[in-house]
């Protein structure tokens, strides 16, 4: 329970700085005077905690709805609805080639001024900012989940065949 309280927390950091992160977004009134907010996210197995969060931000914050959308193919929902200039007011996407469309197509906001970021590691921030395919000015993103990844041989194939384990 305690880490999922520190990742609603992070979570809900990240979702306070909504309207830095797409330019367009207009935060609107709903009829009964909440702030809505829309935010959509593309990991599948995520929903669950997304849920989560939704319920839990609607619950401890009286004049703003949150609207949290998991579609199965979001990225193709999100990018028709950018040729339509139907901005969402976050996105959760991953460090991949969409971002740096994104980032090129001058969709997301500069969110450099953020004070939140002071608190993220720096190398991440920075592998955010090498995805650009055109180095830009400004920070598009706030890194808030890091992976790991790793490469799993068969030990026997390789003695077999006189390989190298590479270093690198």
């Amino acid at each position: 329970m305690k880490n999922k309280r520190k990742w609603l927390s992070l979570c809900l950091a990240g979702m306070m700085i909504s309207g830095a992160l797409l330019p367009g977004c207009s935060r609107s009134a709903s009829q009964d005077g909440k702030i809505e907010i829309e935010l959509i996210q593309y990991k599948p197995e995520a929903v669950a905690i997304f849920e989560y969060l939704e319920e839990e931000f609607n619950r401890t914050h009286d004049n703003i709805h949150l609207t949290i959308e998991s579609p199965n193919d979001a990225m193709t929902i999100l990018k028709t609805r950018f040729i339509r200039e139907d901005y969402p007011d976050i996105i959760g996407i991953g460090g991949e080639i969409n971002y740096s469309y994104f980032v090129q197509a001058d969709i997301l906001e500069d969110i450099s001024d953020y004070p939140g970021l002071s608190s993220i590691q720096p190398a991440y921030v920075d592998i955010l900012e090498g995805l650009e395919f055109v180095p830009t000015e400004g920070t598009y993103g706030v890194p808030y989940v890091a992976n790991a990844a790793g490469v799993l041989y068969n030990r026997a194939m390789f003695r077999e065949h006189g390989w190298e384990i590479p270093d690198t």
